[in-house]
């Protein structure tokens, strides 16, 4: 359960502010099990993981009431490593996402490091388990990584939602957070989504592009990174269908790269009262091989995967996660299948 701490020490110190009117939350995910790996033309891993089913992390998110129907928002959420206690997202101390921004009927504004939506609207909203389980996580199939997961330097504008339609439109100057000097582009990115829900029905389209900075921009990389993302969900009741497209153009600014189509369908039903089962059958054409690899390879990358999750409590669950993907690892001149098996536990608070 999440605790909500009113005019406290957090709120002071994260405000800087009239606390009194600040409402923070702490909270947090912490999520760790046991991972299978074999690879062709690898050694096998066997290890105990964190953030199998979600990212562990610890968060801090709050509001202060402006007036006038204005709100002024922040979230600071770090990235954990369960197994190492280290932090996440290449040591970052809030690399999950670090934003403040305001709030009100016209929508909401906010600058700071956030997630690109075509992470977090197509990725996070269209598969049935989000962005996670290792080679299961939709970026293995889909492109929209190769422009940004998360975009530093960032500024983002919410529509308020109409009729169950939401808007979004995101810049960021430096989306990876470097700068050159005197460079009059660092990487500059955009991501926009246009979302639908209401009732049993979700649908999602996203855009995120991005540029090559002036300092590393060559003759052979001086494209723009472009990617499309199309994707719904419908609720039955008794099983919930899971269906995405997604096409990415000039992978690392190559104007070389073939253009990647790739496409997923899914299932979700409820199993009893506190289990879910889920599966999914992701597939992209080979040119995701060719970019990526660097050689011709004629084959589809395509894998098959299935979790169970059992809730023991509202905020503690077990679960068990099996793949296998095809052609989706380098083995020598060739290309080879992936299999991997997890269990563990994902306690939120």
């Amino acid at each position: 359960m999440t605790k909500t701490l009113i005019a406290g020490a957090i709120a002071a110190g994260l405000s800087g502010a009239a606390f009194a009117q600040t409402n923070v939350t702490v909270y947090g995910i912490m999520d760790l099990g046991y991972l299978y790996q074999k690879a062709d033309g690898q050694k096998n891993r066997s290890a105990i993981d964190s953030g199998i089913s979600s990212g562990s992390r610890l968060g801090f998110r709050g509001t202060d009431d402006l007036g006038n129907g204005l709100k002024a928002n922040f979230l600071l959420e770090q990235g954990i490593k369960a197994d190492t206690g280290e932090s996440d997202q290449s040591g970052r101390t809030f690399g999950r996402q670090s934003w403040v921004g305001v709030s009100g009927g016209f929508g909401e504004v906010r600058a700071g490091r956030q997630n690109a939506l075509g992470y977090e609207w197509f990725g996070g909203g269209v598969t049935p388990w989000g962005t996670n389980y290792s080679q299961a996580n939709p970026k293995t199939i889909f492109g929209y990584d190769n422009v940004a997961e998360r975009l530093d330097n960032s500024v983002f504008y919410f529509s308020p939602s109409v009729s169950g339609f939401q808007g979004a439109v995101g810049y960021s100057t430096r989306r990876d957070g470097s700068e050159v000097a005197g460079s009059s582009n660092n990487e500059r990115a955009v991501s926009a989504g246009l979302r639908y829900r209401n009732g049993p029905l979700m649908a999602v389209l996203t855009y995120d592009q991005a540029r090559p900075s002036d300092s590393t921009k060559t003759a052979t990389t001086d494209e723009t990174i472009k990617n499309v993302s199309l994707g719904a969900t419908y609720d039955f009741g008794v099983v919930k269908a899971h269906l995405g497209y997604g096409q990415l153009k000039n992978r690392s600014f190559k104007d070389s790269a073939d253009t990647e189509r790739a496409w997923l369908v899914g299932l979700s039903a409820p199993i009893g009262t506190a289990g879910k089962l889920m599966a999914t059958y992701q597939r992209v054409n080979d040119a995701r091989n060719a970019n990526e690899f660097g050689a011709t390879y004629d084959d589809n990358r395509s894998g098959f995967a299935v979790v169970y999750d059992h809730g023991l409590s509202k905020r503690t669950s077990l679960y068990a996660y099996a793949s296998q993907y095809s052609n989706a690892v380098k083995d020598g001149a060739q290309l080879g299948d992936k299999t991997e098996f997890a269990v563990g536990m994902r306690h939120s608070f």
